[in-house]
């Protein structure tokens, strides 16, 4: 099963009304403060284009994702913060330790109860993209990202150190979008129902 999804990246000086359009003709999640690398919105399953012609929008960072594997422990998810992560791996990083990463990040949700619903994919697409996986996940509260996540000392003492370049294990790019924007739905129930 794949999805899609696209960061998106307003022009300089873009029209605040022709940006409210757009925010009226798409479901698109609005990158909160704190976010890195990730433009300014979120298009989470596109179902429709950007409409032709909008010039305030200057990028459009779209993904095609292949599910390895997620849980949806609460179908019914009506909490504040849905949070993206693309990276990239290195392309001369071993199968075994690509696999071994997989693996880390999902068991996160085991050490991290803040985790409500989440998802791990492969980035399968457009050729060219620079992004090799997407990391979603799902919190009631903004404090189940920035605290109980971030914060956690499973991330920083065992998943930090694919990211760290003093890490001999290190094998995931620094370049990465960090994205997180507010919801009242789920948008993973629909990628894993």
């Amino acid at each position: 099963m794949s999805r899609t999804l696209a960061l998106v990246t307003l022009a300089d000086g873009a029209d605040p009304r022709r940006v409210a359009e757009l925010e009226s003709a798409a479901v698109l999640g609005k990158h909160m403060p704190g976010t890195v690398g990730g433009g300014h919105y979120t298009w989470d399953g596109i179902d429709d284009p950007i409409p032709p012609g909008f010039e305030d929008v200057a990028d459009v960072d779209l993904v095609e994702l292949s599910l390895i594997d997620g849980s949806l422990a609460d179908p019914g998810f009506a909490g504040e913060i849905k949070r993206t992560l693309l990276l990239r791996v290195e392309p001369d990083a071993p199968a075994d330790s690509v696999a071994a990463f997989e693996r880390d990040l999902m068991a996160m949700p085991d050490h991290i109860p803040a985790i409500v619903n989440w998802t791990l994919s492969r980035v399968v697409g457009p050729s060219g993209t620079r992004w090799t996986h997407s990391w979603e996940q799902e919190y009631y509260t903004l404090d189940g990202l920035k605290v109980d996540y971030m914060m956690s000392p499973h991330h920083w003492g065992l998943i930090d150190g694919w990211f760290d370049p003093e890490m001999p294990r290190q094998i995931v790019d620094l370049e990465l979008a960090h994205v997180y924007h507010a919801t009242g739905r789920s948008v993973l129930a629909a990628a894993l129902g």
